[in-house]
């Protein structure tokens, strides 16, 4: 069996303990389930692997990924697994295959250790779910860990495995790796396969990944994209810091903790730049039509992909929580958003966002983005509807995706790495963002912020 001293295991401590006799896969496999269930107070898995799987995870060897466990977020289909998006009408659904994310990493040598917890029908930024428990942060239990992916979140976050896989709507993958402390990346729209994922909205949705660490990410980047490179350095990079918006109205602690990550970049020769989106907040409330007109849809394609034996009808009227019910009911039987306000938001209202972020990138020569991951950390469970920010009552899903939203209507790639602890030891996430396409690069340049450490 592993050691204790392997509780933050890298995938290439991983590989190397594995090619060295230390452990087998299967002993690997076994240690990292036995992680989590240890951690079961922390409700981040709804399926752990069964005997069948760590009796035997087979020969990989040679593969890049050889017998390295991974979880999987529980909207992501997994064949052997349920797939219950965290909703009571799907906890019998068994999917017969892989999603094709799941696939390409099978096929380099990965082994899945479960499936994990999330906000139902990964429609909130809390996990905090009514079917399958709440997901409790590993730095305070008492407090939320983000989601929705937030049990893929946990499963890194306390070592049980080196990477997970997650979904990433307006920020399901970087809200929870800011608050738990781990690396969230969002890719790319497109860069990853969508296929197989019980997803809200085809517009603004991709897979998103967590790891302990950005080398880690920059490998199973690679696996699934199959691009190379991306090593950088921090010395003569143009940092773009776009305080109007994304650093308004933070957190005290939060706020310190962040400048402190901008001057360890600025030690390490990097130029900040005072810069702006233009028109921000009037852009996105252009585009709110696209998730609720795309929403109802995306349920009854991947049922009807996967050939499931049940409608989207019956799974929307089996939704556990009140506010993940009332968005499906608003678009089915409510203020429907119309084809032509979806039209409108997909054409000139997106493409105002796109102009506007390439406007920053071009206008002030700016290589990166640079800003907190999310205003504040976590706030305590059941703190669903409002949280407090700075002695104001706030809304609570707004609020904790407020920065990462831009991103995602804007299709561009972003990564939340941490930047050090608050005064009363809460991780805080720094985001950074680079144009459409630029992915290893970011990746690069995020590797290398992580290495100056949080000191």
């Amino acid at each position: 069996m592993l050691s204790e001293g392997v509780e933050t295991a890298s995938v290439d401590d991983l590989l190397v303990i594995q090619q060295n006799g230390a452990a087998s896969p299967r002993e690997v496999l076994i240690e990292a389930l036995e992680r989590c269930r240890r951690a079961g107070d922390l409700n981040a898995f709804i399926t752990l692997a069964d005997d069948s799987e760590t009796a035997s995870p087979g020969s990989r060897e040679g593969l890049p990924l050889a017998g390295i466990p991974i979880a999987v977020k529980d909207c992501i289909d997994v064949a052997g697994f349920p797939c219950t998006a965290g909703t009571p009408g799907l906890r019998d659904w068994r999917p017969r295959h892989d999603a094709p994310i799941v696939a390409r990493l099978r096929a380099a040598g990965a082994v899945f250790a479960g499936k994990t917890n999330l906000h139902e029908l990964t429609l909130g930024a809390s996990s905090d779910n009514p079917t399958f428990g709440r997901v409790r942060n590993p730095h305070a239990p008492e407090l939320i860990a983000g989601g929705s992916s937030g049990g893929s979140a946990v499963a890194v976050a306390i070592g049980a495995v080196p990477v997970a896989l997650g979904t990433d709507t307006v920020g399901s993958s970087r809200v929870p790796a800011a608050l738990c402390g781990c690396v969230g990346f969002r890719p790319t729209t497109g860069r990853y396969p969508h296929g197989g994922i019980v997803q809200g909205s085809l517009t603004l949705d991709t897979p998103g990944l967590f790891a302990g660490n950005v080398p880690d990410l920059l490998l199973v980047d690679h696996i699934l994209s199959g691009e190379g490179g991306g090593e950088s350095e921090i010395a003569g990079k143009r940092v773009g810091v776009p305080r109007r918006y994304f650093y308004d109205d933070l957190d005290p602690e939060l706020e310190v903790t962040i400048e402190a990550a901008l001057q360890r970049l600025a030690g390490a020769g990097a130029e900040l730049i005072e810069t702006e989106i233009g028109g921000l907040d009037e852009k996105l409330a252009q585009l709110s039509p696209i998730a609720s007109f795309e929403l109802p849809r995306e349920l009854a394609f991947y049922l009807a992909a996967g050939r499931a034996p049940f409608t989207a009808w019956a799974v929307i009227d089996a939704i556990a929580g009140d506010f993940e019910r009332a968005h499906y009911e608003e678009q089915l039987w409510g203020q429907a958003i119309s084809e032509r306000q979806y039209g409108e938001a997909l054409g000139g209202g997106r493409k105002a966002l796109v102009d506007a972020y390439a406007a920053c990138f071009e206008g002030d020569r700016l290589d990166v983005l640079a800003f907190p991951a999310t205003p504040l950390p976590a706030r305590p469970l059941g703190d669903d509807e409002t949280v407090c920010l700075n002695g104001r009552a706030v809304n609570a899903h707004d609020t904790y995706l407020r920065n990462t939203a831009p991103a995602s209507f804007a299709a561009i790639p972003s990564i939340s790495v941490p930047a050090g602890e608050t005064a009363a030891g809460l991780p805080v996430g720094i985001c950074f963002e680079m144009p459409r396409g630029r992915d290893r690069a970011l990746l690069g340049l995020a590797a290398a912020f992580e290495r100056l450490g949080s000191a």
